[in-house]
């Protein structure tokens, strides 16, 4: 076996890892969220539901991107023998400063929906919480150590839903964001870099907060159009018409989780070498291809068996959302096809240029969402993010083609 082929081998076990951890993470999620409204009711669920959302978002703020920054350069210090000392400092030293903003934040927020004292520390605690695992979770990815991150990800979900089994057992229902919030906080203190222990020199930490700042803005407006297509579908069509295309949104997007892990793999992967993961190289252009025909087969044939099990999944709405679910996935495709060459660019430093790309996407889509729901309805907001991530894809793969100056 040749070091190249050994090379493609590693990448694609540690996507394999990633993308498991991943939907391990995922379906403990889901499955509190189910817990809470069987236990506790309509209104704690749409509480902690809500306040699960937010500490997604307020992740893509400057968590996320601070995990995708140390994957980068840490994997570069890592195969230089360069002490990553200074950056792991900076780095920490940004989280710390984010998660005190981010959690003053979060308390006003969470009072303003009525939540209760318990409910308000389990949201900063989450919020907190998912913000350090997304960080960790980044640096390890850094290290090359993706079966550690999936070992963590498999302990710290049982956790959760372990002491998620216990409140409910105890009726501690202002709490039950909690469980949640302990299992990320354990993962991120398991996980957090503590170190290469290379006797080299240090890695250079400038130009590492702008790297970080540049993908903040990428990480938004990408995710932030995904999500306008649910907010289009609320304010221009029937409540009932939301309700259905929300079934349909609910099964379609985790689809890109599997682009947003072998994202994350890649990023390190090919931050050392020399081409950077330029779409030039034969390998890298094997890699995409074949990324881009498996998913098609694989988000295809979600697409055909929509008819079959969306209707099991959601009895009320399940049939009338299979078109949606079908058109949506279209979308949802294009937009994980290009989370992979915006990740081959994050890997050659060129996070400018991706948040650009980004931007340009974003921009399209929201225009054609705001002209087309009105009268379109609900595929008009899937027009405009199908359009939106056209764009952008067509944009990170010429910047790929491209040397970088």
């Amino acid at each position: 076996m040749t070091g190249r082929t050994h090379g493609r081998g590693r990448v694609a076990s540690s996507a394999l890892l990633a993308t498991i951890g991943i939907g391990v993470q995922g379906l403990a999620k889901l499955l509190v969220t189910v817990v809470v409204g069987r236990v506790f009711g309509t209104e704690t669920l749409g509480q902690t539901t809500a306040l699960l959302s937010m500490s997604v978002f307020t992740a893509l703020l400057w968590p996320n991107a601070a995990g995708n920054t140390a994957s980068r350069v840490l994997a570069i210090a890592l195969r230089g023998r360069r002490s990553d000392t200074a950056v792991n400092r900076l780095l920490g030293a940004s989280m710390a400063v984010s998660s005190v903003v981010l959690a003053a934040v979060t308390v006003p927020v969470a009072l303003a929906w009525g939540a209760s004292p318990g409910m308000v520390v389990g949201g900063v605690g989450v919020v907190v919480g998912y913000g350090l695992y997304c960080y960790a979770r980044g640096a390890q990815l850094g290290y090359d150590r993706a079966p550690k991150v999936a070992l963590w990800d498999t302990v710290t979900s049982l956790l959760a839903l372990g002491l998620l089994v216990a409140a409910c057992v105890a009726r501690l229902e202002p709490l039950v964001l909690l469980p949640l919030a302990i299992g990320y906080t354990v993962f991120a203190v398991a996980c957090w870099p503590r170190g290469n222990r290379a006797p080299g020199a240090p890695e250079p930490t400038a130009g590492v907060l702008a790297f970080a700042a540049w993908n903040v803005l990428a990480v938004v407006t990408s995710n932030g159009l995904l999500q306008l297509t649910m907010i289009s579908a609320q304010v221009s069509v029937s409540a009932h018409e939301a309700g259905v295309y929300a079934a349909a949104f609910t099964l379609a997007t985790p689809a890109s989780m599997v682009g947003q892990a072998l994202g994350q793999v890649l990023v390190p992967a090919f931050a050392h070498r020399s081409d950077g993961g330029s779409l030039r190289s034969r390998g890298v252009l094997l890699l995409v291809g074949g990324f881009t025909a498996g998913t098609a087969v694989v988000f295809g044939l979600v697409a055909w068996l929509a008819g079959w099990f969306l209707p099991l999944v959601y009895p009320a709405e399940g049939a009338e959302a299979v078109a949606d679910l079908r058109y949506l996935m279209v979308g949802v495709w294009v937009f994980t096809v290009g989370l992979v060459p915006a990740a081959l660019l994050l890997a050659s430093g060129r996070s400018r240029q991706v948040a650009l790309a980004s931007v340009a996407g974003f921009v399209v889509g929201v225009v054609l969402m705001a002209v087309l729901a009105p009268t379109w309805g609900v595929a008009g907001g899937s027009t405009g993010f199908l359009v939106g991530s056209a764009v952008n894809l067509v944009v990170v793969v010429v910047l790929g083609l491209r040397a970088a100056r």
